[in-house]
């Protein structure tokens, strides 16, 4: 009908054809009134056929300029040229239909037959619907065409009042191939460090230079495996060069170097060596690569040691972390880190103290060791803290019933902003993942941060410290603190309430020093001792009233055995923050079932679930909890996961665990 309404238009326009028409219907009437018969029948047909013939010319006009080089379909492009073209064109209506296509196209198109009136996404792939040609043609659409990659680039324009766009068709199959070829000719830069080899051959100090040369030797054939070159920069360290095209071979292979290094056998004896591995893969100078691979190793070894941390340009990725840490029993570092720790906190104006969310006696312990060390320099100090918390009630009575100087000195969040300066020291303590800090929002405002902490790592910081002491093989957080405490403080400084607070803390996170202790646990728990911390008075920091040892119960009514080693407890009855310490102690009853190497307890408090794990140290709950968010120990983590519902948090737990024992049978 537009047409037909065009060809109206146009004809009518036309005064010389309009008067020839009037001319000749004129001359047929005059005929007709004289009665001359045969003339108004000539003249009748002659004015027929004059209007015919004027109308297929202007028809012929309007077709023509369809794909004229004047015409707005084509953009100024001539149509000789679009057919001419090497690169295939096609042009589609604004219903995605192919109204035209050069011989290019179609021999592009080969087995596609005639291709008129078709849906180019239906021919071609969905990415080249009408609605994404017409809506946004700034980008370039990536298809692939009978083994060939191209670029599909839209060119809309509008034609009889009806939008159509001009699709060309640019081949970047070799452009792909050479962008390829460079990426896999890109260099990866890996360090390798051995976790443990001062306290694996301790006890064989004669074997040391077999256990260096069968490392070495081990390290020297994996590199070779990937066509890398090795170079040993210290008696245990290694730095390794190669091409990015053997790192499919290493993700396949999931860095085995781990297993070999752990196998490795001395005169008939397994080692038992673990190693860290920190990895590149990010565009940039040998420099940034050789950083970035510096911090993945960090990473990794911040995270137990014994796996591999593959740092990219915007995840990272992990691997391994089978075993448990090994405590080293050196306290070089720990010495370090209090001559650090010291100067930050001298040349601050104030500090400011805060753990995680829920803390326990340990992270408020360690925040308390932290007070101390500031108290001492003549810094002023705030501890933040849930002080309305009922799990630390006991604890607050405690220190405040001996020292009116803790009367002041914990904050709850609301307080927080307001201490804030440009010259505060905030100092984190007892936790390393963002989301769980008592006030996440300090970490991003505060300008110098102490991270001081026991857990595994979890992921990269948005912003970088100034000073991070994470030692996963610790057994606590105030374990670490009562290292550092004895390093810069003289020997009386601690009261007897703090140094009972600090052994309340290992005493909680050692199970009573049945789990995760080491020389370094037990030196630490003598200071304490030595400080006046009394076993007696620990131990009634943990009584508990008749209310929530009724409580611990609860959980222990809904028990299952999950793939024949896993006992998991799910509290459907409501909960508050008063039954997450019995949720944990039910946790480590759990492990008292016959065959059950590893627990998992859940309960839903304020709208979140909490879940809290325990192992034998067969399984590694911490890999487990952090897929889902969590985090913590290798025998003992947790998880919080808000808006969920108890069904979706188990169903998660248990795909996590599926996923666990899948990569690892």
């Amino acid at each position: 009908m537009t047409q037909i309404k065009e060809l109206l238009l146009k004809f009518i326009k036309k005064k010389s054809v309009i008067t020839g028409l009037i001319i000749l219907v004129v001359y047929t009437l005059s005929c007709a009134a004289r009665g001359d018969r045969l003339l108004t029948v000539i003249g009748a047909l002659l004015t027929v056929l004059f209007l015919l013939v004027n109308l297929f010319i202007e028809w012929r006009k309007i077709k023509k300029s369809a794909l004229s080089n004047d015409s707005p379909l084509l953009s100024g492009i001539t149509l000789s040229f679009v057919t001419a073209l090497e690169s295939p064109v096609a042009i589609v209506n604004e219903n995605g239909e192919i109204e035209w296509y050069n011989k290019a196209f179609l021999a592009a198109a080969d087995g596609k037959g005639t291709l008129y009136g078709k849906k180019l996404s239906d021919s071609f792939g969905a990415s080249l619907s009408a609605s994404r040609l017409l809506r946004d043609s700034s980008e370039p659409i990536p298809v692939t065409l009978g083994g060939t990659d191209y670029e599909v680039n839209c060119y809309k324009t509008v034609s009889s009042g009806k939008e159509h766009c001009i699709t060309v068709w640019n081949d970047k199959t070799e452009i792909k191939k050479l962008k390829s070829e460079i990426e896999m000719k890109s260099v990866m830069v890996a360090f390798v460090a051995i976790d443990n080899f001062d306290e694996a051959v301790k006890p064989v100090q004669d074997k040391q230079r077999s256990a260096l040369a069968s490392i070495g030797s081990t390290i020297d054939e994996w590199a070779a495996s990937i066509g890398g070159i090795i170079k040993e920069y210290d008696k245990d360290k290694y730095v390794i060069i190669f091409e990015q095209r053997y790192f499919q071979k290493l993700n396949e292979n999931k860095f085995d170097l781990l297993d070999k290094i752990r196998e490795i056998v001395i005169d008939g004896t397994v080692m038992r060596f673990t190693a860290s591995i920190g990895v590149s893969m990010v565009e940039g100078s040998l420099l940034e690569k050789e950083r970035a691979a510096r911090g993945a190793l960090e990473l990794a070894q911040q995270r137990g040691g014994d796996q591999a941390v593959l740092k990219q340009a915007e995840s990272v990725n992990y691997y391994g972390g089978r075993s448990k840490s090994i405590q080293k029993k050196t306290k070089v570092r720990s010495r370090v880190i209090a001559g650090e720790l010291g100067d930050l906190m001298s040349q601050s104006g104030n500090v400011i103290v805060m753990g995680h969310k829920y803390a326990d006696h340990d992270s408020i312990a360690s925040c308390v060791a932290v007070s101390r060390i500031a108290k001492y320099l003549g810094v002023p100090v705030n501890v933040i803290v849930n002080i309305h918390d009922y799990n630390l009630k006991r604890i607050f009575d405690s220190l405040r019933s001996q020292h009116g100087e803790y009367d002041d000195l914990f904050v709850d969040r609301e307080m927080a902003g307001e201490l804030i300066r440009s010259d505060t020291l905030l100092v984190v303590c007892d936790v390393n993942n963002v989301k769980n800090f008592e006030v996440p929002e300090l970490f991003g405002t505060a300008k110098s941060i102490v991270i001081i902490d026991h857990h595994r790592k979890t992921a990269e910081f948005e912003v970088e410290p100034r000073l991070t002491y994470i030692e996963p093989s610790a057994s606590s957080a105030s374990e670490l603190m009562s290292e550092i405490l004895e390093q810069m403080t003289p020997p009386g400084t601690l009261t007897r309430a703090e140094a009972n607070l600090l052994l309340s803390g290992i005493v909680l996170d050692t199970k009573q020093f049945t789990k995760n202790t080491g020389v370094r646990t037990f030196s630490a728990a003598q200071y304490l001792r030595s400080e006046g911390a009394s076993p007696y008075d620990v131990m009634k920091l943990f009584s508990l009233p008749l209310e929530d040892f009724n409580r611990e119960a609860v959980f222990e009514n809904n028990i299952h055995i999950y793939r024949e080693k896993i006992a998991i407890s799910v509290s459907e009855e409501p909960a508050d923050v008063k039954d997450r310490v019995p949720a944990s102690k039910t946790a480590d009853r759990l492990l008292n079932i016959e065959n059950v190497c590893a627990s998992f307890v859940m309960c839903r408090i304020n709208g979140d679930v909490h879940i809290s794990s325990r192992s034998d140290g067969t399984i590694n709950v911490q890999l487990i909890l952090e897929k889902i968010g969590g985090g913590g120990h290798y025998d003992s983590a947790g998880a919080q996961l808000e808006n969920t519902t108890l069904t979706e948090a188990l169903k998660k737990l248990k795909k996590e665990i599926d996923d666990y024992f899948a990569e690892n049978e």
